[in-house]
């Protein structure tokens, strides 16, 4: 049996994206904590003579706040360094992205059967990436569904965007927070990172898109929405005939 996964590289990029972000977003408040203290105790001590006598005080707060400053840049210098997937953006079938997602998914032996519909239409992102995304939702469907079931997945053309729906018809979301499930490292699964959702919002995001999770009468929906890419001009599509 081939275990090789043509989403793999894309995906364990977009897990190392959301555990960096996840960390840079935690080192920045820390860093912004000792800035903020800092300044209070500057502003406390400056009403002291010894500030006024001693001109290394405020020398040394000064270079507080430049390690500080230094260290955040070289913090997001390090992020950007150790990025494993290049993307390269580009007009490309939606549709397409969709059906190699739903290929793609790990459904193992639980029974789940996908069912897949889509309609034409052209987004602006990295294939593989977008790909990734669905497959986070599509496998997050199946994962609610411990005794079986269907997956509905549907793309569509709507107005100026593209919709992709997953549903599921596991239990009722709406006895989970809505909020809770889209934080990074939020699961209820025992042995998940709980990260699908949100690298499947990420990704959306990145490229001026929406997630939103919906509950249903039975079940969740899932939603990536997407601007359509503009219409090829005029002058793209050959000369015109001579009068």
């Amino acid at each position: 049996m081939n275990s090789w996964d043509p989403l793999g590289a894309a995906e364990q990029a977009a897990v190392a994206d959301e555990v960096l972000s996840v960390l840079r977003h935690d080192l920045r408040n820390r860093f912004a904590i000792v800035r903020n203290a800092s300044f209070y105790i500057k502003r406390k001590v400056s009403r002291e003579a010894v500030y006024r006598t001693d001109p290394r005080i405020e020398e040394f707060f000064g270079i507080i706040d430049e390690e500080v400053v230094a260290a955040s840049a070289r913090l997001d210098e390090s992020i950007d360094a150790a990025r494993l997937f290049t993307r390269r953006s580009a007009r490309m079938s939606a549709a397409d992205c969709v059906r190699r997602a739903a290929a793609c998914a790990r459904i193992g032996a639980s029974g789940v059967r996908v069912e897949l519909s889509v309609e034409d239409g052209d987004v602006e992102a990295d294939p593989m990436e977008l790909s990734v995304a669905v497959r986070c939702l599509i496998e997050n469907a199946v994962e609610s569904m411990q005794g079986g079931g269907v997956v509905q997945v549907h793309g569509t053309s709507n107005g100026v965007r593209y919709v992709i729906e997953v549903t599921d018809t596991g239990a009722a979301a709406c006895a989970v927070d809505s909020e809770a499930i889209l934080r990074p490292f939020y699961t209820t699964k025992p042995g998940h990172f709980g990260l699908g959702l949100n690298i499947a919002r990420r990704v959306a995001q990145r490229y001026s898109g929406t997630l939103a999770v919906e509950p249903q009468a039975r079940g969740t929906s899932a939603f990536i929405a997407l601007p359509l890419a503009a219409s090829p001009e005029a002058g793209d599509a050959g000369p015109e005939p001579a009068p």
